[in-house]
């Protein structure tokens, strides 16, 4: 019989270096010495989780490709650190079996044991899984808030991944719930760190989201605080462009301008062209459009070709709405009709429907209809996209698309519906000034 030998790590290092044609130092490059290299090549040495990423990074290979021989001999401390790196570099297909064959040691102390589940639940979640995700970790965070489990930081942690959870399927509400219940536990914090300043962030674009502009500048400001801090500039034009939209639905369009201008030029010198595309389409379709519709209009064409390029359908109905809206304004209701009908066959072909780019597409379609007096396919449209805008949590442009609705139905002498319609307005124009009252 042939004998069938495996190979090892280190011989697979050095079988895909020389492959590439690199050297032992090309290969350390700063990270380790070239010694190192040439140990772990020999199996004189092991390398670490951070190494074995590195390696893999270098030789242009999925780390899964790297270890898949060797995971089943990591010592349980290696394997979980391998878990960690595999979610932060969203590999969850990888994170799952291992996540799985660690949970079922008999061995695992109770801090362990919500650690690998908290995990699974963001494995879950990177994979889409929403509804499992909900079902492992709602369960768990009540039975430790129950007995006031001592970990700030996990508790913190849970009720973040359930509120991303909840972003995922749109249900601002609840996200901004758990969101503010994570934040809650970050004041135990040592220090405000990383996943402080995320939960921060989350609070405030969530809150924008269900109506409070005001109060997310707040938890804005202590994330650009932190990001500004530790230099990390992506973060930071990612909460600036936030503030920007805050700032817009205030209508302080000098603080939105302001905040817009300062992330286009980070994400510019980045060279992330997709984040600065959204933030000129912001920026064209609110503040520039009040003051040159025209040149509002041209910046908003060069984002759409931009968008359709990047295959970000969901960027392009919202630019193809803002156009209607601009063109419905100047009173080119041909113009306005044809971005209407590209963007809602988007939105249907794309199975758009029930996001908030689909709602905002279904108004546009109502104030067209209104402005036509086309008054029943403005009905029509608005309370659809009430319905939607209701779903998702988004209590503004809820109000929004019901007082179309209302005026549509006054202009068809339906009065009765039409008030029914103002009083519902009414009720949730509370709610939103309830403040936090509202929400929690």
């Amino acid at each position: 019989m042939e004998l069938i030998t495996v190979e090892t790590i280190g011989e697979k290092i050095k079988r895909l270096r020389l492959e590439k044609g690199m050297s032992q130092s090309e290969l350390a490059d700063g990270f380790v010495t070239i010694s190192m290299i040439s140990q772990l090549e020999r199996n004189r040495n092991t390398a670490s989780v951070e190494l074995l990423r590195h390696i893999a990074r270098k030789l242009q290979i999925p780390l899964h490709e790297l270890v898949e021989d060797d995971v089943g001999q990591m010592a349980m401390a290696c394997q979980h650190k391998l878990v960690k790196v595999y979610l932060e570099i969203k590999e969850p297909n990888q994170a799952e079996p291992l996540l799985h064959q660690l949970r079922a040691r008999n061995d695992l102390s109770q801090a362990e044991s919500i650690e690998l589940t908290v995990e699974l639940g963001e494995c879950w979640y990177q994979q889409k899984r929403y509804e499992e995700t909900l079902g492992l970790l709602i369960p768990l965070s009540d039975e430790l808030e129950a007995v006031n489990y001592d970990d700030a930081r996990m508790l913190a942690l849970i009720r973040y991944t359930i509120g991303n959870v909840y972003y995922g399927l749109q249900n601002y509400t609840h996200a901004n719930y758990n969101y503010r219940k994570a934040y809650d536990y970050t004041s135990r914090f040592t220090l405000f760190d990383l996943l402080a300043a995320k939960i921060s962030y989350n609070v405030g674009i969530t809150l924008r989201k269900i109506g409070h502009s005001q109060e997310s500048l707040f938890f804005l400001e202590r994330t650009y605080k932190y990001f500004q801090g530790i230099g990390d500039m992506n973060k930071l034009a990612m909460t600036v462009y936030a503030q920007g939209i805050s700032y817009k639905n205030l209508k302080d369009y000098a603080g939105a301008v302001d905040s817009f201008s300062t992330a286009m030029n980070i994400f510019f010198a980045l060279n992330l062209m997709h984040q600065y595309h959204i933030i000129q389409h912001t920026m064209a379709s609110t503040v520039t459009a009040l003051e040159d519709p025209q040149r509002a209009l041209s910046q908003l064409e060069k984002c759409a070709v931009a968008f359709k390029e990047q295959g970000s359908i969901s960027d392009l109905v919202r630019v193809l709405t803002k156009k209607s809206a601009i063109q419905l304004d100047l009173e080119n209701y041909e113009m306005a009709e044809r971005e209407l009908q590209q963007a809602e066959e988007f939105v249907i072909t794309h199975n758009l429907h029930g996001t908030d780019e689909g709602a905002e597409c279904f108004q546009a379609c109502a104030r067209y209809h209104l402005k036509l007096q086309d008054f029943k396919k403005c009905v029509d449209y608005a309370l659809k996209s009430a319905s939607v805008f209701d779903t998702i949590g988004l209590l503004v442009d809820q109000v929004d698309s019901l007082q179309i609705a209302a005026e549509a139905y006054e202009a068809l002498a339906d009065t009765g519906k039409a008030y029914d319609l103002q009083k519902r307005c009414v009720y949730l124009l509370r709610v939103l000034s309830d403040g936090k009252e509202g929400i929690l």
